[in-house]
């Protein structure tokens, strides 16, 4: 809950507007920033050219009123100069796409669906990219219910996968977030998005990228071909490699290898609630659940200002938390039991829900939503709550117009341990930077096993409203310099964090400009992104 940030695309990178080149391609040549103004434009217009070529002239636009759409975004962060938006319909099309990016120095800029809202939706760090949309890349390739897995393409949906399980592999399903249903999975994934039951990219079982050089290839056991099943084992001999795609500009991912869950034979949801006092001792105990093995599937824990807007009004408590557990029937009764007794000796008040109570009439909205999610099907209910969460906006019919309407989101997501004190410590200090800026936050602190939990903290405001936008802002630039000076750091940052995040931070940039220099040597693929400048 509160993960709106649903498609979060994609494959990203380093350095210098129009990317900075690591390696060389010919003595004498310059990259796209160290060109004249003159010298980009001639560049991007043959590129464009080239580019329609490849795809078709339907797949390729440069106009001014494509440019202006695909800059609109629900952040309000500024418009980027963006040279065309191409959609490859295959991984052949990417390959020969980057080939003539890196011939031409003009930059490109993956992503999946584009809903990555709350952190920049289509947006690239830099100006002068094309806009590599990959939503045409729509297929399931394969499921194989055996080894629980399913071959996407980054233009695969939840709801599209999730569709698929449930009319040809009704005994798998797909571990799905709250974003929108047409959200992509892979976009998610390689941004190091969470799901409902467990974190996006420890379910990569293999990636196939197409690499700044243009250059084709697949990870894992699928580099190679062999008559037995390929995907049982992540690993591949040698280095791994699929890291090397999650939050980078390494390559451009094609496909992925993801795992399935196994439809269990009973399924109940544990939803509790609690005052802010108790929050600490819940958290503790949530850490004991975990490390004897009574859960094993992620527990989200959600403050009023989220629930009140799906609920539509009234009082609720203070936090609510929820979290699925699954096996036999004997297994689920020794899981709900156990947890029962931790969560109210902690301080919680739990209740256990079956299938039956997210289904009857007149049900509470927020326990059909969070039933629909954990067993695998993706809801537009956590949208409807971002556009109530403003007031006076309405919904509209179809909620993914989210970047065109005047609704304004921005997401703050530091990572911390699963300690009673410490959330306690991170919840307090976003609550008062918040309110020296007048603002209100929605805040899930969810943890995804005993050692980390993830916190998504998300400002909504009126875009309409001038004062509240430059409040929303600053509020969060606030959050994220005081989060990371008071020791936090972050999972997932948004584009116009990028730059500060990489200049505080103590990653080894010059390893990863290394990996750059030899998978990107001219560095065009989304320059700056989770990268330094």
């Amino acid at each position: 809950m509160g993960q709106h940030s649903g498609a979060g695309e994609s494959r990203e990178n380093e350095r210098g507007e129009g990317g900075t080149r690591h390696g060389e391609s010919g003595e004498g040549e310059r990259t796209a920033g160290e060109r004249t103004a003159a010298e980009r434009t001639a560049a991007e217009r043959r590129a464009v050219a080239r580019w329609r070529d490849i795809a078709g002239a339907d797949a390729v636009a440069d106009d001014e009123a494509a440019l202006a759409a695909v800059s609109r975004n629900t952040s309000a962060f500024r418009p980027r100069r963006v040279v065309a938006v191409l959609r490859p319909a295959d991984a052949a099309q990417v390959a020969a796409i980057v080939r003539v990016a890196r011939e031409e120095k003009v930059p490109l800029h993956p992503y999946s669906t584009g809903f990555n809202w709350g952190l920049g939706s289509r947006l690239p760090v830099r100006d002068g990219c094309a806009l590599l949309d990959l939503s045409r890349m729509d297929r399931v390739r394969e499921v194989d219910p055996a080894g629980r897995y399913a071959i996407v393409e980054p233009g695969v949906t939840q709801l599209q996968l999730a569709d698929h399980l449930a009319a040809h592999h009704p005994d798998l399903v797909a571990n799905v977030t709250g974003s929108s249903p047409h959200s992509s999975v892979v976009g998610n994934l390689l941004e190091r998005g969470t799901g409902f039951r467990r974190h996006r990219a420890e379910e990569v079982r293999g990636l196939e990228v197409v690499l700044g050089t243009g250059q084709p290839m697949r990870t894992g056991l699928w580099a190679g071909e062999g008559s037995r099943q390929l995907h049982h084992y992540p690993y591949g001999v040698g280095p791994r490699l699929d890291g090397l795609f999650v939050q980078s500009g390494l390559g451009v991912v094609t496909a992925a290898v993801v795992d399935l869950l196994p439809r269990q034979e009973c399924l109940r949801l544990l939803v509790f609630t609690l005052s802010e006092a108790a929050l600490p001792g819940v958290v503790d105990a949530v850490r004991e659940l975990f490390l004897r093995g009574t859960l094993r599937s992620i527990v989200h824990v959600f403050n009023d200002k989220r629930v009140l807007a799906m609920a539509g009004g009234g009082r609720v408590p203070t936090w609510t938390g929820a979290v699925a557990v699954d096996g036999t029937a004997e297994q689920v009764a020794l899981a709900v039991a156990d947890a029962r007794r931790a969560l109210t000796a902690a301080g919680a008040s739990p209740r256990v829900l079956a299938e039956a109570d997210a289904a009857a009439p007149g049900a509470d909205p927020v326990v059909t939503a969070l039933w629909d999610v954990h067993t695998g099907r993706p809801t537009t209910a956590f949208l409807h709550g971002l556009y109530q969460s403003v007031p006076g906006k309405e919904t509209p019919a179809d909620p993914d117009v989210l970047d065109g309407t005047s609704v304004g989101y921005l997401a703050c997501m530091p990572v911390a341990a699963v300690d009673g004190r410490t959330v306690a410590e991170l919840v307090a200090l976003v609550e008062k930077t918040c309110a020296e800026h007048g603002m209100v936050p929605a805040i899930a602190v969810n943890p995804t096993g005993p050692d980390y939990l993830e916190s998504v903290v998300n400002l909504y405001f009126d875009r309409d409203d001038p004062a509240q936008e430059e409040a929303a802002r600053a509020c969060n630039t606030a959050l994220h310099r005081r989060l990371y000076e008071d020791g936090f750091r972050f999972y997932r940052v948004g584009v116009e964090t990028m730059e500060a995040l990489t200049g505080w931070d103590t990653a080894p940039w010059e390893t990863i400009g290394l990996l750059k220099a030899a998978l990107d040597p001219d560095g065009i693929l989304s320059p700056g992104r989770y990268a330094p400048l």
